[in-house]
């Protein structure tokens, strides 16, 4: 609730979620819509080796203050995704709220039992359940976490919507715009909460990934670590025919952008202020976007880290600050991105 009070300045109130009304993610075998859990499909999730389910839900809400006023600058989008069966709980809901004109961006992220508000259809297999509001303290206290020590932006690098082909098969109601929008590589984007975090994305003048958005080299790891290809897939009119621009991008990232020729670290837009970029002073560097190095190799310094994030991550669940779910969701992160580098 106090991180609900902090943000209605500019973001107005949380909307109230029921997952009755919010649009089923479909999930597609072969060109038809299936139900269950798959290993392939024809719209996967990318977020780190996960199986793919039916059933979770999305839904995009237009702004508002306290007293129901518009804010037609604001949209909320809230995902209700579901968790794999041998996972503990249902799933998690998710909620984020964001200023299209100041880049004011706040993350709500739910608690593990979500069984007192949510369930799952068995025959639908479609979560269902509607969330405590603002309107009951007690109950949003206990339905939902705010950012603390692990930054949203680990993951949410670019903007703060990530989207895949999973995601973008949820389209608004009679029509073929998606439920979560693509943002455009001027987007403002700032974190409530977050002024410590780690806001630079790597740049590099003429890019030809970086025409149309910025990119978040840790999530694309994420993404490749999955077996996703970018060439396959990008740009959309043209696959694979920016294939020199993505291995520029990734030896930028594994070197540095201070070792390679017209590459920077990326402020974005924030609050009025242009994008700007930034150097090796940058006070607010995290180690989720640290480049590698050309030639680095597993260190036992590296063995420690994880068993240091283990550590925090249990300890962010305990007090609650932290769902179980998207603490295995970090740490499994963490390890692919380091499996992949001893690979290399």
């Amino acid at each position: 609730m106090e991180y609900a009070k902090l943000i209605e300045s500019e973001l107005g109130v949380p909307p109230h979620i029921d997952l009755a009304k919010a649009v089923e993610i479909p999930i597609y075998v072969n060109g038809k819509k299936a139900l269950g859990e798959f290993s392939r499909c024809d719209n996967p999730t990318l977020l780190g080796g996960k199986t793919t389910l039916s059933g979770s839900m999305i839904q995009r809400y237009p702004g508002r203050t306290a007293d129901g006023s518009s804010l037609p600058d604001v949209i909320w989008i809230a995902f209700a995704r579901r968790g794999p069966d041998s996972f503990r709980g249902i799933g998690s809901v998710q909620m984020i709220g964001y200023h299209k004109k100041t880049g004011a961006t706040a993350f709500f992220e739910s608690c593990d039992a979500l069984q007192p508000w949510v369930t799952v259809d068995p025959e639908t297999t479609c979560m269902t359940g509607v969330m405590p509001s603002i309107d009951q303290p007690d109950a949003f206290n206990r339905a939902f976490r705010v950012p603390g020590v692990v930054q949203c932006v680990q993951c949410h690098q670019n903007d703060p919507f990530i989207t895949d082909s999973f995601i973008n098969a949820a389209k608004i109601p009679g029509t073929e715009e998606t439920v979560v929008p693509a943002l455009g590589r001027d987007a403002p984007y700032y974190v409530i909460g977050g002024e410590n975090w780690d806001m630079r994305t790597l740049h590099i003048q003429g890019n030809g990934c970086l025409e149309c958005h910025r990119i978040g080299m840790g999530t694309l790891e994420l993404f490749m670590s999955t077996g996703w290809d970018p060439n396959q897939h990008m740009p959309p009119n043209d696959p694979g025919s920016l294939k020199a621009d993505l291995q520029e991008l990734l030896e930028a990232w594994k070197r540095g952008p201070h070792n390679v020729a017209n590459a920077q670290w990326l402020i974005p837009p924030a609050r009025g202020t242009p994008e700007h970029f930034v150097g090796q002073d940058y006070p607010y560097q995290a180690s989720f976007n640290r480049p590698r190095g050309p030639n680095r190799t597993i260190r036992k310094s590296d063995e420690a880290a994880l068993e240091q994030l283990a550590t925090q991550l249990k300890a962010l669940v305990k007090e609650g600050k932290l769902s179980k779910q998207d603490a295995t969701e970090l740490y499994h992160a963490a390890s692919q991105k380091q499996k992949q580098i001893d690979n290399e």
